[in-house]
């Protein structure tokens, strides 16, 4: 089931550094090269894998797909394990589909643009020093291929209290964030065979809804 949690990863999405250079650039160095990398992002595709903590039942799930990014606001979420799902928007609605139930729902892109505003930067619209206080995970230690930054939002919301992300050390691609909620589920979000700046038809980012399934408005 599609939750606000699963949003606020979707939109987020989405930032590291090999050993040899670990000591040569300061925190403000590697935000700027993140930056500079997503600001010259046209598109941005990958596989992904999802995995969903739900802390009070202590629930794991996983589920795998591909997602489909293209500025300036437009994404689609292609979940294809453990049940097909979509979530697919223009930049200005959102559609959440899963086929199984034979529903979508249909909201505002601006209706949601508060509680995921940190998410607009791989969308295209957002300045990270802007969203966040930025510091190092784990006082600055790395592994051997990644940088992780702890990123909390300025503006408080309750979908995501934290937000830590992977960036590869070598060309600064995201390849891994984990976003935390208030109370404690977090969700993981891995990608594989990134592919920046491959054109992307602008038909993907619109859905039309199947006959014979029922739409529900959310305001």
């Amino acid at each position: 089931m599609i939750t606000k949690l699963h949003l606020a990863v979707c939109f987020s999405i989405i930032v590291l550094l090999s050993a040899n250079i670990s000591y040569s650039l300061t925190l403000n160095e590697i935000v700027d090269r993140v930056q500079e990398r997503y600001e010259k992002t046209r598109n941005f595709q990958a596989d992904f894998t999802q995995t969903s903590i739900l802390k009070t039942v202590k629930q794991k799930q996983i589920s795998k797909g591909k997602v489909f990014i293209r500025k300036p606001g437009m994404m689609r979420w292609e979940y294809k394990e453990p049940e097909a799902q979509f979530i697919i928007s223009d930049s200005k609605t959102i559609w959440f589909y899963v086929p199984s139930d034979k529903q979508v729902m249909i909201s505002n892109v601006a209706s949601d643009s508060d509680s995921h505003s940190p998410n607009t930067f791989l969308a295209g619209s957002g300045k990270l020093r802007d969203t966040f206080n930025i510091e190092f995970e784990n006082e600055g230690e790395m592994s051997q291929s990644q940088y992780l930054l702890r990123l909390i939002p300025k503006k408080s919301q309750p979908n995501m209290t934290k937000l830590v992300i992977g960036v590869n050390s070598e060309d600064f691609k995201i390849e891994m964030s984990s976003i935390y909620d208030i109370y404690g589920n977090q969700t993981i979000v891995s990608f594989s065979n990134i592919e920046i700046n491959k054109e992307l038809s602008e038909g993907i980012f619109h859905f039309e809804v199947p006959q014979g399934v029922r739409v529900v408005t959310q305001q």
